[in-house]
């Protein structure tokens, strides 16, 4: 079940229609709002014989923009941490499979299938590594760009009512080696050392159908203007040194070519030694479907050599 979809405004997902979701969805290749998408999926899993159901939770999508970003983006870390993200009201999809609680979430959306139950194991992703955690409730964790991250928290006892409020219309694709987000006029694009971000406006539909495999066809995405920001690309390394030895270890070379216009590094403490990140404002405007793959890796490349040269040893 595809999950690149192009978020709507929320009509009344409690009033499910199989033949509006097969004629909406699959057919016209119509977006749905997550809940939607949520309760489509375990109806159509739920025909095809599996038990399943739906479950108030919280998740907070790393990508996502916040009240927050201002300040947090003054401190040049280009983190999206789920710290600040804080969690939002979601609906998951809980299966039974051979007797094990499996999260299959189409409304997050994840790209696999998330065992809940012990022997807990890590899953690499595009996302990052994900990982489950069980105490006063169940989170599913992502370790990426040198922070852990928790992405769902599913409770255990006491199901609290979803928050009020509709979320902004979005749009999200998740591929084997990246994600893809765009909300408010901003597409960012991340994989697990990495975060690129650049100005994006609704009326670009070419760009959008493009980028998210979407026929856009009857659908009219929302006039958002291209957010007032310059493209911006983070790239994320961990050392197992203190940072201020991180720091003197550092050789920062001339930014890789002309794409670059300045290049910053920070470094901050992290469990277990330091956090380091490179920060590089790119000159011109980014083509409204993206810089290209190649030229995406390429920058990644030269900004992650320069972290990985630094004094020390230790995954980016």
């Amino acid at each position: 079940m595809a999950c690149e979809t192009f978020t709507r405004p929320a009509g009344d997902p409690a009033a499910f229609d199989a033949e509006s979701f097969a004629a909406e969805w699959p057919e016209e290749e119509r977006g749905l709002v997550g809940e939607e998408r949520a309760i489509g999926f375990a109806w159509l899993a739920r025909e095809i014989g599996f038990s399943c159901e739906l479950v108030n939770s919280f998740c907070s999508r790393p990508w996502a923009p916040t009240e927050h970003d201002d300040s947090r983006r003054s401190t040049g870390s280009g983190a999206f941490s789920s710290k600040v993200n804080g969690g939002v009201a979601h609906r998951s999809v809980i299966a039974n499979l051979g007797g094990r609680r499996v999260l299959a979430d189409a409304g997050f959306p994840f790209p696999c299938l998330v065992p809940l139950d012990p022997p807990f194991q890590e899953i690499p992703s595009s996302l990052g590594t994900l990982s489950v955690a069980a105490t006063d409730e169940i989170r599913v964790l992502c370790d990426a760009r040198g922070e852990i991250e928790t992405l769902i928290s599913l409770p255990l006892e006491e199901i609290r009512r979803p928050f009020p409020g509709t979320p902004p219309p979005h749009a999200t694709r998740i591929l084997d080696d990246r994600v893809l987000h765009w909300s408010g006029g901003r597409m960012t694009i991340l994989d697990a050392w990495s975060v690129l971000t650049y100005p994006l406006a609704g009326r670009e539909r070419a760009a959008l159908a493009s980028l998210f495999a979407l026929n856009l066809d009857g659908v009219d995405p929302p006039d958002a203007p291209p957010a007032d920001e310059p493209a911006v690309l983070s790239v994320f390394h961990a050392l197992p040194v203190p940072p201020d030895e991180a720091r003197r270890g550092l050789a920062l070379a001339d930014p890789p070519g002309s794409v670059v216009a300045s290049r910053a590094v920070t470094v901050v403490p992290a469990p277990g030694g330091s956090r380091l990140v490179s920060r590089a404002v790119l000159s011109g405007a980014v083509p409204p479907a993206g810089p290209g793959e190649s030229v995406r890796r390429t920058l990644v490349f030269h900004l992650a050599m320069e972290l990985l040269g630094a004094r020390g040893s230790g995954e980016p």
